[in-house]
């Protein structure tokens, strides 16, 4: 009872004066030096044993597979202009850690639950992310058999490349890539655990307006690192397909009106010039600010998509229909009053025809 009395009031002494700490330290070793050096090194021991758990499972020569699974539950913010768009899905691992296999002592004992920090788990690095990405409602979980899953909420920004030829009728593929982290290249190698899918009801958000999620579809490569040695790389493919009744309603059909409407001028006598460029210069100049008006939902590319050449189109015979009515007017100017009128007889069925004509010829070239 004094030697316990005895440790307790020197150890509350080295508390209380930190500045007398090595020689209380070292008058405690000499006191009780087998009760100390049984302290420190259960203390060192428990450390040790702490620190290996950080370490990857098994040799360092052979590298930990871990199985990836993702369930993608919500894509937003598809930008074509930027080109990214954003993510939200649960990432899940699986790997083995025979360090972490216990007899359950009870039937309700059937995980044991770890947090970040206490046992090694790889890092997940998402490669085309714009910035790292967030990673929360984090669970470890270690099964009798030394199985380990690893579940977390992710949500990334991640840059992609889109092919905009097609639109407003066009499909991308949205890429997710994974790599290890840097300092686990080598002990680390990704394999598929086959659970990659959609969310069961992605119609519920309301990002998703303009588009349709179609499918999504996985692999696990080996690529190149910055060191010259290989790297696993799990990359996920969401296929999505673009809504495009919007256009249809809201660029297509005003287009195909406008120009309807600049024929018109083909059944007015080609002496009324007035009437004829009062309705042609209007159409002119409705097509110009219509175009304006739908800018900020065309995409900005350096190529023409399928929706920049029918605009061309309707500018083309816009433009062919004004040539109409200034020939037929220089034409009865000139005496020749018959050649007007079969000149605008013919434009009635030649300029319509070769409009559709055109359209079918452009469509066959963009969708063959």
């Amino acid at each position: 009872m004094a030697g316990r009395k005895t440790y307790a009031s020197v150890y509350e002494q080295f508390h209380v004066a930190p500045s007398r700490g090595i020689v209380l330290a070292m008058v405690l070793l000499a006191a009780f030096p087998s009760t100390a050096h049984t302290a420190f090194a259960a203390s060192a021991a428990n450390s040790d044993a702490a620190n290996a758990l950080l370490e990857p499972p098994g040799s360092r020569t052979r590298p930990v597979p871990v199985a990836i699974e993702m369930r993608v539950i919500n894509i937003s913010d598809v930008d074509e202009v930027s080109q990214h768009f954003k993510m939200v899905g649960y990432l899940i691992a699986l790997w083995k850690d025979e360090r972490l296999a216990f007899t359950p002592r009870t039937p309700d004992d059937k995980y044991h639950l770890y947090v970040m920090g206490q046992v090694w788990c790889p890092h997940f690095d998402f490669v085309n992310g714009i910035v790292p990405h967030s990673s929360y409602d984090v669970a470890i979980r270690a099964f009798p058999d030394g199985t380990v899953k690893y579940s977390e909420r992710s949500s990334a920004e991640l840059s992609n490349t889109f092919n905009l030829r097609h639109f407003p009728f066009d499909t991308q593929t949205l890429e997710i890539l994974i790599h290890p982290s840097t300092s686990e290249a080598e002990s680390v190698d990704y394999e598929l655990s086959g659970g990659n899918a959609l969310s069961a009801e992605p119609r519920v958000y309301s990002e998703l307006a303009q588009w349709t999620m179609t499918g999504m579809t996985s692999s696990v490569e080996r690529i190149p690192d910055l060191g010259g040695e290989s790297i696993s790389e799990v990359r996920l493919t969401v296929s999505i397909a673009r809504r495009y009744n919007f256009y249809i309603w809201k660029v297509f059909l005003p287009l195909v009106i406008m120009v309807i409407l600049s024929w018109t001028v083909f059944w007015i006598d080609p002496s009324e010039l007035s009437a004829q460029a009062t309705i042609s210069v209007t159409t002119i100049l409705t097509v110009i600010a219509f175009a304006f008006a739908i800018q900020a939902n065309l995409p900005k590319v350096s190529y023409l998509t399928f929706i920049d050449v029918f605009f061309l189109i309707s500018y083309l015979f816009v433009f062919l229909t004004a040539l109409e009515i200034v020939a037929a007017h220089i034409a009865g100017r000139s005496g020749k009053i018959a050649r007007a009128r079969r000149l605008s007889n013919a434009s009635r069925i030649v300029l319509p025809a070769m409009f559709v004509t055109l359209n079918i010829a452009v469509i066959v070239y963009y969708f063959h």
